[in-house]
């Protein structure tokens, strides 16, 4: 009996053993997955002021680079701003220039701290120095006010109006055109039309035909044979060689153009011209007269 409960004792101290070896693993993997220094030694504290937080907590990873290298131990709401304490295994090297901002995590939720360092030939910030971090943004937010500003002015600029009253326009012109109205409507609902534009376009290869074979005048101007061209050069060409001469007073109606003596005595010759009818009209009467009396005798 004594063995038995010496048994049942011996198992129930193991079992107990295992369930506490059990809790210190438990314990240490929380500590290691949580980054908790337990020690108390080994952690930088950063301390930096935001405007707000958009909903950063406790916990939050913080993130250099885009390596996972702290936690956000706490959070404060103090008169300058809200404060967020940070814990890092590792210190950094912040210049003038450096940015702190908080980032969503995703879509979903969740908040992140991302610090840049800044530029290597900026000063270097001192590490006791209070961070201030940049205002943060949100999506969600910024996209519902952007909506709201483009429906806002959609509505002053009454673009919805505009747009509306075309559909309707549009939406007429279609149904015009589907009853067979207007040009265009004919042309989608009337065969006879389509007939029509296709015996133009019958005729109109006809045309092109017999114009590319040089028949009619057109066709002949066409031709590849350049026999009219040459004649047309040609007679340009004499036209352009009589031009020249009468320039040069050549020839009679060259003179007639250039030669002003000639143009003088044509002129003296029609003023005797004349001068000789008016002395003709003047002896006529006398000279009747005379031929009338010596006639009586």
């Amino acid at each position: 009996m004594k063995k038995e409960q010496r048994q049942e004792t011996t198992i129930e101290v193991l079992v107990g053993f295992f369930f506490a070896m059990m809790i210190v693993a438990l314990f240490l993997g929380t500590a290691v997955l949580s980054r908790q220094n337990w020690l108390g030694g080994g952690m930088h504290k950063y301390e930096v002021v935001f405007e707000q937080v958009m909903g950063l907590h406790k916990g939050d990873n913080v993130f250099v680079r885009g390596v996972d290298v702290g936690k956000v131990d706490r959070l404060a709401v103090k008169p300058d701003g809200a404060h967020v304490y940070i814990s890092m295994e590792t210190p950094i090297k912040l210049h003038s220039d450096y940015k702190v901002e908080i980032l969503p995590s995703s879509v979903l939720g969740g908040r992140f701290v991302a610090i840049d360092l800044g530029s290597t030939d900026k000063q270097e910030v001192p590490h006791e120095t209070i961070l201030r971090g940049l205002t943060p943004v949100d999506l969600m937010d910024e996209a519902t006010r952007a909506m709201s500003d483009i429906r806002r002015q959609l509505e002053e600029g009454k673009l919805l109006e505009n747009l509306s009253a075309a559909l309707a326009d549009v939406k007429r012109i279609s149904a015009k055109l589907a009853a067979g109205e207007g040009t265009i409507g004919k042309l989608l609902m009337e065969d006879q039309v389509y007939n029509d534009l296709k015996s133009t376009t019958a005729n109109l290869k006809e045309i092109s035909t017999r114009l590319a074979a040089g028949e009619g005048t057109l066709g002949k101007l066409l031709a590849k044979d350049d026999q009219l061209y040459r004649d047309v050069a040609s007679a340009a060409s004499s036209i352009k060689t009589i031009t020249a001469k009468i320039e040069k007073g050549e020839g009679t109606i060259g003179k007639l153009t250039m030669d002003d003596s000639l143009y003088q005595d044509i002129k003296k010759t029609l003023s005797e011209g004349r001068a000789a009818i008016d002395d003709f009209r003047e002896a006529a009467p006398l000279s009747t007269f005379s031929s009338l009396f010596l006639g009586a005798f």
